[in-house]
């Protein structure tokens, strides 16, 4: 297990990305970014905190594409268990980080980030595993791609955005959690893959 860690250093770069997410989550709370969408035809209110799960889910990607080939290659390590245990812890402490932010400040902004997490974690696992490293931007664009093209009109966002979503929003929810359920399930069974496209 230490071997593992070691291998992904997600023993240096995670809790210094928990700590930039905990903060940048603490400080933006509610407030709002003007940005452009093409479909609504001008500018979208959308709340900072939705660009915050970039910070861990760019983390787990550089974290899942950093290898030790010939360990891994072997067959005989549960690496892909491993690396599913790590994203899933990812987005269970960025659920509870999203909750504690909520109810200690207020912002109710904050409850999406564990949703959030979920959703652009399974993202991650997914394009890693069909893509490997080239697939890094998809995850990092998705906010973009939801605010350019993703509007029905001003506030409304189309259920495929999901991260654009209200707390609370069920729909987005099972979005969220499809999400990660097929990235899973897309890391679990095209390892080989992932790894040649990693290198």
């Amino acid at each position: 297990m230490m071997w593992w860690l070691r291998a992904r250093r997600a023993h240096t770069r995670l809790p210094l990305g928990f700590l930039m997410f905990t903060l940048l989550a603490a400080i933006v709370q509610d407030t709002p970014l003007f940005l452009p969408s093409i479909w609504s035809g001008g500018s979208e209110i959308v709340q900072a905190v939705t660009l915050v799960p970039l910070v861990l889910t760019s983390v787990l990607f550089d974290c899942l594409h950093t290898r030790l080939d010939a360990a891994e290659t072997t067959g005989i390590r549960p690496v892909r268990f491993f690396d599913v245990l790590l994203a899933l812890g990812v987005v269970a402490l960025a659920l509870v980080v999203g909750e504690v932010i909520a109810t200690v400040t207020g912002a109710a902004s904050a409850e999406t980030l564990g949703r959030n997490t979920a959703f652009l974690a399974g993202l991650t696992l997914l394009c890693g595993a069909l893509f490997g490293r080239s697939a890094v931007l998809v995850p990092a664009l998705w906010p973009l791609i939801g605010v350019l093209f993703g509007m029905r009109a001003a506030g409304d966002a189309y259920p495929w955005t999901v991260l654009l979503e209200p707390p609370g929003t069920w729909y987005a929810s099972v979005g969220a959690l499809l999400m990660l359920t097929t990235g899973v399930g897309a890391h679990l069974l095209s390892p080989n893959r992932f790894a040649r496209r990693a290198a």
